[in-house]
């Protein structure tokens, strides 16, 4: 057995290194993502941004601590997936993080280094990152927020959607994740939660217009605005179109 088989490339390695770490720091206090599989130990995570944000909407703060979430994990673990067929831990128990002073997640920390996929598993990897890790977290946050899932489902869509285009602009052959994020229910029959997270509206020059399938809530919060994607403005953009 070649003993350097389960072991990423060099270039694997060094995106590992860049956007995960192995060991915990010693002086930041580190949260397990089990802790966000249940309400008590979720809410002492979310706490501390929910106090900087007292009087804030509750559900707009925790929607924001999500996307914090979201992209500094699903982002860089999709592309790297995608542009090395690797596949980092996704399991709660095998991924740790820490948070910076504002309260939102800053690093993440891996049991181990992963392991190669084949090509062959197709859409399978991102399906059990579905069950066993975003499913508990977004039941919790949903939860803890007083709100439907779908907007914490949206926001790991989206962040999942920018790992895929950040390895497509990379030279990554992404068509697994295309396939997976235009799938309307898993093999299991189950609906795709992440389910294309975004439209695309095209206009009269440049670029399609890119469209979140549910708003963020972050125009709730003092100091914020609606997003440049927000479907509550395109809905609004739309309406008034049509009194013209």
């Amino acid at each position: 057995m070649n003993p350097h088989e389960n072991m990423p490339g060099p270039a694997c390695a060094a995106e590992i290194a860049e956007n995960f770490l192995l060991t915990a720091p010693d002086n930041k206090k580190v949260h397990s993502v089990l802790d966000l599989c249940a309400q008590d130990t979720a809410l002492a995570v979310l706490e501390p941004l929910l106090r900087i944000n007292q009087g804030g909407d509750r559900a707009a703060v925790i929607s924001i601590w999500s996307q914090w979430y979201f992209a500094l994990l699903l982002a860089p673990w999709t592309r790297i997936n995608m542009l090395y067929d690797w596949q980092l831990p996704f399991l709660p128990q095998s991924i740790r993080f820490t948070q910076s002073e504002n309260a939102v997640p800053d690093r993440f920390i891996l049991a181990d280094i992963g392991r190669a996929v084949p090509p062959c598993e197709g859409t399978a990897r991102f399906e059990e990152l579905i069950d066993r890790h975003l499913a508990p977290v977004c039941r919790t946050l949903s939860r803890l927020a007083g709100i439907k899932p779908g907007l914490f489902w949206n926001n790991a869509g989206i962040r999942l959607a920018h790992g895929v285009d950040m390895a497509l602009q990379q030279g990554a052959d992404i068509t697994r994740a295309v396939e997976f994020l235009a799938m309307r229910t898993l093999a299991d029959g189950t609906p795709n939660r992440l389910y294309q997270p975004v439209r695309e509206i095209p206009q009269p020059s440049g670029p399609p217009k890119i469209i979140r399938r549910l708003c963020c809530l972050r125009y709730k919060l003092a100091g914020l605005e609606y997003c440049p994607g927000c479907p509550l403005v395109e809905a609004r953009q739309r309406k008034a179109g049509r009194c013209r």
